[in-house]
């Protein structure tokens, strides 16, 4: 009986753990529809493989960077403060010094310039919303437009 009690207890736990983990998840989402809502979680999906294919080779399967070379995307104060450079910087590359969480990275970042405007913001939408990340949906139509004014 006591076991029975204990086995309980941990399966709520885990429940109960995993649904509140859900909801904090969801909450940049919480206001789309549901159409929106199934888009994010395409993009998610379809922004992770791209992820791994162009950006995960420097900037880490789990978005930290390389130490002092490569800067990290968890939780990067550059990155979520201005989604437009983000887009911007995925397609075009980077030469500049940047300051990520108060570290200097001086490391070039190559162009991505083959990427799609909906391939750009699948891994934008991904990268905003994982490691720790919280940005919501970045839609197509709102990333074409950040790539129309680069430079």
């Amino acid at each position: 009986m006591n076991n029975l009690f204990s086995y309980l207890l941990f399966f709520l736990l885990i429940f109960f753990g995993c649904d509140r983990e859900r909801q904090n998840e969801n909450a940049s989402i919480q206001n789309l529809s549901v159409q929106e809502k199934m888009r994010f979680n395409q993009y998610m999906v379809y922004g992770q493989t791209l992820y791994t294919q162009h950006c995960s080779n420097c900037h880490q399967e789990e978005g930290t960077g390389l130490r002092r070379v490569i800067p990290p995307l968890a939780k990067s104060d550059y990155m979520l403060e201005d989604i437009k450079r983000t887009v911007c910087l995925i397609r075009y590359g980077l030469e500049d010094t940047i300051k990520v969480n108060g570290q200097a990275y001086h490391q070039k970042m190559p162009a991505n310039e083959k990427l799609t405007a909906l391939e750009i913001a699948q891994i934008t939408t991904y990268i905003t919303n994982t490691w720790g990340n919280d940005k919501g949906y970045i839609s197509v139509k709102e990333t074409t437009e950040h790539l129309e004014s680069c430079k």
